[in-house]
């Protein structure tokens, strides 16, 4: 029987100053996850602060055991 795991990755950023290293940080972590076996399932992001731009980019995984 197949089981099925589920995980839960939270990147936390701050503003757009510094794009290009937070593009290189995430695509980081996919790579990493998806050599493990991982499955990207879905992304969502949440403004925490509109004043200063701090953002949270939720990653779903699942990976079956």
């Amino acid at each position: 029987m197949i089981r099925t795991k589920n995980e839960l990755d939270i990147y936390y950023a701050v503003g757009n100053t510094n794009t290009s290293r937070q593009e290189s940080e995430i695509g980081d972590i996919i790579k990493k996850r998806n050599a493990l076996g991982w499955k990207l399932v879905s992304t969502s992001t949440a403004f925490v602060d509109v004043k200063t731009h701090f953002s949270n980019l939720y990653l779903f995984w699942e990976k079956n055991i």
